[in-house]
């Protein structure tokens, strides 16, 4: 019984310490908390010293040019929508180099455009198709679909000329006739990639190609195509029954 009651005894005591301990941090604690008051309080002391400028944004993305602005000791604010302006808070000795930073990241984009030619085929079984001879320059990518395709003549009905730059909303859309042939539409957003010492590419996002022959059904081809400059590229092919509408691009740039 005695033992019993000096155990008891012993639990409480440690359950009092415990007690005393939680509502008491221990001193390392405590130093931490007041160092980091002590710091806010500083940095606060210093803020109210920054000066506070607004800037607005004309050319690039706001957002991201507040992400790049993030490398100097500052306090920056987007306002978001239509307005597109940064607000700036920073020590009055650093402002100047985040206002030259501004200058020369919030530039105009260079124009970027591209010329691309869209050679349509129509290719059919029967050999003595009577039809114009085809541009010397697309003979060879005619003769690699002859040895890849069981079609034994190509027929050109028709070359189209974009002129392009970068679609980055709704989708450029060209549409027309070929003749008696049938009508074609055509829509894609375009990307232009130009990368420093390598070849220029056209991208075509979404593209799809529509060709409603008369009298027959619709032929689509639709894919992501590359298109670098000056390659003749196979887009892709459709059937029309006994025929079939093959599409070949090549792009050239301006600059």
């Amino acid at each position: 019984m005695k033992r019993l009651k000096t155990c008891l005894v012993f639990l409480a005591v440690v359950g009092f310490s415990s007690t005393v301990m939680a509502q008491n941090p221990p001193q390392a604690d405590a130093e931490r908390l007041r160092v980091e008051l002590a710091e806010r309080a500083r940095q606060e002391a210093e803020q109210r010293e920054w000066e506070t400028k607004i800037f607005p944004i004309r050319f690039v993305d706001p957002g991201e040019l507040q992400r790049a602005l993030s490398m100097f000791r500052s306090s920056i604010s987007y306002s978001g929508g239509g307005l597109r302006v940064l607000s700036i808070r920073a020590p009055k000795e650093i402002m100047p180099a985040i206002e030259d930073a501004i200058k020369r990241l919030d530039v105009p984009t260079p124009r970027r455009s591209a010329e691309l030619t869209i050679f349509i085929l129509v290719a059919t079984d029967q050999a003595d198709v009577a039809a114009a001879s085809p541009p010397t320059g697309l003979q060879p990518v005619l003769n690699q679909l002859k040895n890849v395709l069981s079609y034994k003549n190509y027929q050109l009905i028709d070359t189209l000329l974009v002129h392009v730059t970068e679609t980055r909303g709704s989708p450029a859309i060209l549409q027309g006739q070929i003749g008696t042939q049938g009508f074609y539409n055509f829509q894609t957003r375009f990307r232009i990639e130009a990368p420093d010492g390598k070849t220029p590419t056209l991208r075509l996002n979404e593209m799809n190609f529509r060709f409603q022959p008369a009298g027959e059904r619709e032929a689509i081809v639709a894919a992501d195509v590359d298109i670098p400059q000056g390659q003749q590229v196979v887009v892709g092919k459709a059937s029309m029954g006994n025929r079939a509408l093959i599409l070949v691009m090549t792009s050239k740039f301006s600059n």
